[in-house]
């Protein structure tokens, strides 16, 4: 019996337009909220209808395409991503896993198959966080993990974001009616770029992700004395630049020679006043660590935060660290893996089990369904870049394997 297959062709060309949608030489600009975003939301709802979803906006701004079951009581089986772009990003990240969710559903129109459950198509909002600095947004409030200052939220031009989710469809005063009630959903499933090496050095054709990092973000600010370069001797000056040197070269060292986490990174620096003849006398900079185990992240911020201490001591600075996001890591749902891992054999692909490093909506849909994710390789591990690319065959696998994976679950799922 032959087995059901996307439409690889309209998959490929979906992607293809979608990706002209903010395109620019530096890369896509889809960002949140923005214009580019908007026309982005529009074509993925016209496709969800083409494809016989009913098509709706929460308060959250998340984009909901939904088709009923033939079997009526059900929880839904949610499948989904987001469409928004990091800064000078690429075509892939989130667009394959809304894009092949809604080729899945539109293989299955094709087909005149109909699920025994609801199927949703999820279209998160802001996933990047970009301008807010508020990530897994849209998935955050379907979860109910929204915090106060999600809520509060300004961007650089000084614009609430309860302004900026009325562009797209949503209401803040209403964002409480996002969060989905117990029992709506049975699963959600999300397949993903890996943004990472591993499946093409190791030539595997589909990842299954095992846990998804947690992440700790700091906000360092280190404060010395301007002064002037020329006059001020070296034995009397309380520069921060250089204080700050050793803790932003410490960072890394926690993670790459201390192995306390799995990784640490120093993004964004300022400099102040800034200019080739004073001393420094402010750096604020951020600092992030990210791992599957919050134990070794709650490690990695008390080294840091010692270390920080120390530095004051040795160079006459002032440090002050500020915490501005914690996100757990979350593992994932071994029987919905077990599911993916059958639907991948069904289909002579080999699998391989691995962490993503990366945060995902799926982290936020995990506390309220079980909740799996699927990979698939990115040539030379490169993402949030002009140059990230999986090749089509490994876009039809994922969305193959996120088909069958769904008919399983339908099957099987009580």
């Amino acid at each position: 019996m032959t087995l059901p297959q996307v439409n690889s062709a309209r998959l490929m060309e979906t992607l293809e337009t979608l990706g002209r949608i903010g395109e620019t030489p530096e890369g896509m600009q889809r960002l949140a909220f923005t214009p580019a975003d908007v026309e982005g939301r529009r074509y993925v709802m016209d496709l969800m209808a083409r494809a016989g979803l009913k098509v709706r906006v929460d308060p959250a701004g998340n984009i909901i395409g939904r088709i009923e079951g033939t079997k009526p009581g059900l929880p839904a089986i949610a499948l989904g991503s987001h469409t928004d772009t990091v800064p000078g990003g690429g075509k892939y990240d989130g667009a394959l896993g809304v894009l092949a969710s809604i080729e899945a559903l539109q293989t299955l129109q094709d087909l005149s198959l109909s699920p025994i459950h609801p199927v949703e198509v999820l279209d998160f909002t802001n996933e990047e966080g970009t301008s807010y600095r508020r990530w897994l947004y849209g998935s955050r409030a379907m979860s109910g993990l929204l915090e106060d200052a999600d809520l509060k939220a300004v961007d650089d031009e000084g614009v609430p974001i309860g302004d900026r989710l009325k562009d797209v469809g949503g209401d803040i005063t209403r964002i409480q009616q996002a969060v989905r009630c117990p029992g709506d959903l049975c699963a959600y499933l999300e397949l993903h770029i890996e943004q990472g090496p591993t499946l093409q050095q190791n030539q595997i054709p589909v990842g299954i992700v095992t846990a998804i990092t947690g992440r700790v973000a700091l906000e360092v600010s280190v404060v010395g004395v301007a002064n002037h370069a020329g006059t001020t001797p070296m034995n009397s000056r309380r520069d921060a630049l250089l204080a700050s040197s050793s803790l932003i070269q410490a960072v890394s060292a926690i993670a790459a020679e201390e192995e306390i986490c799995r990784v640490g990174t120093v993004g964004m620096v300022k400099v102040s006043p800034g200019a080739e003849n004073v001393i420094p006398g402010r750096v604020d900079f951020s600092v992030e660590f990210r791992d599957v185990d919050m134990q070794r992240l709650i490690q990695a911020g008390r080294r840091f935060r010692g270390l920080c201490q120390s530095i004051m001591l040795t160079s006459d600075v002032e440090v002050y660290v500020n915490e501005v996001g914690v996100t757990q890591p979350q593992a994932m749902c071994p029987r919905l893996s077990q599911a993916i891992h059958g639907a991948a054999q069904k289909l002579s692909l080999l699998t391989a089990s691995l962490p993503s490093g990366a945060g995902h909506d799926a982290q936020s849909m995990a506390k309220i369904t079980d909740a799996a994710m699927i990979f698939v390789p990115s040539v030379d591990g490169v993402s949030h870049s002009p140059l990230e690319y999986s090749d089509p065959q490994a876009c039809v696998n994922g969305a193959n394997v996120l088909l069958h994976t769904l008919l399983t679950l339908d099957e099987t799922l009580d």
